[in-house]
């Protein structure tokens, strides 16, 4: 055939799929396809509350995780483990999410059996897996019963008050409530017992003026220990409070849990107790031929450099491929930005007070979470196997469905990778709402109007109850200048002051023998991909 007449088969062929997708199992059809190498467009989607949503990290993905709103718990049973070694443990990854794909015919004279296709993975700008967060550290401070975020650094008081977050939740946070001393702010300024257990943040004219003027609410918002925004165990991927479903993710017992240190009600540190963890991921295609260069900030820093393969592979449509004991064998290799979220733990005050025209001290943020800049990171020879039925019907929102298929890594091959998370901060979890230009000062009597009073959560740097979108532009990578928020609060890069710009590489003349710059880590990782059902759509959906 010409090629005109080939294209007008194919264009034959693409309507017979639409009217009846049962077609695709039919013997005439098979050959008519194979003849003219047809094509057909499909989007793989996990099965599993993947009703329509917006996906994390991406915009315009569509159906690409659980519906908005959904309790998570454990319905969805795309899974994957995550073992991140010895010392750190497996972490659950819970999975949803599409990508773009083709089903490409050959004629079986080629040497191939009938319903024998090719599965071409593709990249795409709308389309990705998305996946919980995933918890890194945990520092059991954060639960420990009677510990209060505004008592003094080195862990305890003159009352044996320990510091820690379990009372950094609600709002209205009494400040400094039956401690000897408030601590935070050392002596000569407020080193006395708040009457009553006032609400708010005390705050005066200067350094040298130890009178309350007023107080700045306390509300946890956003950084709740043990809210709705606190980090929980749940299968819901694309949300970053969501750490998937293991209700223990953490190591317990034996070395792993401190004699002394508290961790849940059985010593085990719980989802709430975590202090490093990703953004939910939102997991793409990575395009063929790309150069990994550890070295230029893509992926684990001091790594040799490699090159991105195809994304693909094959299958047969109606059981195995031929000498193959499962009908699926294709490789997926995937990239994704990452974000950390950090939460500060028994921050060092430096004994700073809350002073009217002077920049936020850091002991502010105390037990509050923090965004830092992203890494691109790569998860390359992800080899899948499993089974493929053709199972014609429309999914609950409208689709049309050709297939359905069961997949997971193939036994004893998991993907071993690097994974690099980034430890440098960039801005608040809670979102900004003052200026992220200049100086964020204490609003204090006279400007605020608060005199003795509580002043309004308006008056804050952040709103305590929404979150700061994740910072995912071309200036906001891992050690990229931070927002002023964060520079302003005292990290500096010489002492005695100047805004801070990003670190320095390690120099081999002060005896480092690494040029990293230690704004980054990174950890060995194998993904194990234990089972994802996906239903394999006709076109771009």
């Amino acid at each position: 055939m010409s090629a005109k007449q080939k294209a007008h088969v194919r264009a034959k062929l693409r309507k017979q799929v639409r009217k009846n997708p049962a077609v695709i199992g039919k013997r005439s059809f098979l050959k008519k396809a194979a003849l003219v190498d047809f094509k057909l467009p499909v989007t793989l989607r996990l099965r599993g509350d993947n009703t329509p949503g917006t996906c994390n990290g991406l915009s315009g993905l569509g159906n690409c995780q659980p519906t908005p709103g959904r309790i998570p718990g454990s319905t969805n049973s795309n899974t994957a483990s995550l073992d991140l070694g010895a010392s750190l443990g497996k972490r659950e990854v819970d999975l949803g999410g599409k990508l773009a794909a083709e089903i490409v015919f050959h004629d079986s004279f080629d040497g191939g059996a009938l319903g024998n296709v090719d599965l071409t993975i593709l990249p795409s700008a709308t389309k990705a897996l998305t996946s919980t967060s995933i918890p890194l550290l945990w520092n059991t401070q954060v639960t420990q019963p009677g510990s209060r975020f505004e008592a003094p650094d080195l862990y305890l008081d003159s009352a044996g008050v320990p510091s820690g977050c379990k009372n950094f939740t609600g709002t209205n946070i009494p400040f400094g409530a039956g401690l000897a001393t408030s601590g935070l702010f050392g002596t000569g300024v407020f080193d006395i017992p708040q009457p009553g257990g006032s609400i708010g943040y005390p705050v005066t004219d200067n350094p040298g003026d130890p009178t309350t003027k007023g107080y700045l609410p306390i509300n946890a918002g956003v950084n709740d220990t043990s809210g709705a925004f606190t980090p929980r165990a749940g299968t819901q991927p694309g949300n970053d409070d969501i750490v998937g479903g293991n209700p223990a993710p953490f190591p317990g017992g034996g070395i792993e849990t401190p004699s002394g240190f508290y961790g849940g009600t059985t010593g085990v540190p719980t989802p709430a107790d975590t202090v490093l963890r990703t953004n939910a991921l939102a997991l793409t295609v990575a395009n063929p031929t790309t150069v990994v260069n550890g070295s230029n900030g893509s992926g684990v820093q001091g790594s040799q450099n490699s090159v991105i393969g195809k994304s693909g592979g094959q299958a047969n449509l109606f059981g195995n491929i031929p000498g193959k004991a499962y009908g699926i064998d294709v490789t997926v290799n995937l990239e994704t930005k990452i974000n950390s979220i950090i939460r500060a733990v028994d921050q060092d005050s430096f004994h700073t007070g809350l002073f009217h025209g002077m920049p936020w001290p850091a002991g502010i943020f105390n037990c509050s979470q923090i965004w830092t800049g992203w890494v691109q990171n790569y998860i390359p020879d992800v080899r899948l196997t499993g089974n493929l039925k053709i199972a014609p019907g429309i999914t609950s929102d409208g689709k049309l469905r050709i297939a359905k298929a069961t997949v997971a890594s193939q036994a004893g091959f998991p993907a071993h990778f690097g994974v690099a998370a980034c430890l440098f901060p960039y801005t608040t979890y809670a979102k900004r709402q003052l200026t992220s230009s200049g100086a964020y000062t204490v609003y204090g009597p006279g400007s605020g109007g608060y005199v003795g009073a509580t002043a309004s959560t308006a008056l804050l740097p952040a709103d305590p109850f929404s979150e700061q979108p994740r910072p995912t532009g071309s200036t906001q990578k891992c050690n990229d200048t931070p927002d002023p928020i964060v520079t302003n609060s005292g990290l500096f890069t010489t002492p005695g002051g100047g805004q801070v710009v990003p670190l320095s590489p390690a120099s081999g003349a002060f005896g480092y023998t690494t040029s990293a710059d230690g704004s980054r880590v990174s950890v060995a990782g194998d993904l194990d991909v234990q089972k994802v059902s996906i239903d394999v759509l006709i076109g771009d959906v």
